[in-house]
């Protein structure tokens, strides 16, 4: 039989609990054997003037699996350095994981400019993607896509920065072993 593979991308800058809980929400519908955080190294499509070291975001996502109880970090696109395209982590990940069934998420945020992205009629040839609701309650998807329903939390990676940035609390918006390991490194801060 073969495996299905969960891949989550994101800059994860920092991991929060809205990731937290996506991974949730799709680890138990779709029961994969290998679930993967895919930490980007440079995301096509997003500003990185706030970038974190790979390796802190890297440690702030064990951090988080150590909470959920599930998850491995994919080390692929950090690896390869440079702009983090899906279809070449992918094609990547198909040469390691020959038969397996891959799958991505993605918010609806990117499900509405997939046509942006690098190869995706390729791509999605070879994976299934997982559209998780974010900025929507309703979403229509293409039939060869998964649709998975999420509880709305309203929690961005820039308004936990922006919360530090003014000595603002953070708990309960990331996991605790994450919130201290911010303190303790002092990230977020102005310099």
């Amino acid at each position: 039989m073969n495996k299905k593979i969960v891949l989550f991308g994101g800059q994860f800058n920092p991991i929060h609990t809205a990731h937290l809980a996506v991974a949730s929400e799709v680890y138990h519908a779709i029961k994969p054997d290998i679930f993967f955080f895919l930490p980007s190294y440079m995301a096509p499509l997003k500003h990185h003037n706030t970038q974190l070291y790979s390796e802190h975001r890297v440690k702030m996502i064990q951090l988080a699996i150590k909470e959920i109880g599930f998850g491995e970090i994919c080390t692929t696109d950090l690896d390869r350095k440079g702009p983090s395209y899906t279809y070449e982590t992918i094609l990547h990940l198909k040469e390691i994981y020959h038969n397996a069934q891959l799958y991505f998420i993605i918010g609806t945020d990117q499900y509405n400019q997939l046509d942006k992205w690098y190869k995706i009629n390729e791509l999605k040839k070879l994976v299934t993607f997982i559209v998780v609701n974010r900025e929507t309650d309703n979403q229509n998807v293409s039939k060869e896509m998964i649709s998975i329903k999420i509880p709305r939390i309203d929690i961005s990676s820039t308004m936990i920065r922006n919360r530090v940035r003014m000595n603002q609390s953070i708990k309960v918006l990331v996991p605790k072993r994450v919130e201290n390991y911010i303190k303790e490194e002092g990230f977020y801060g102005d310099k």
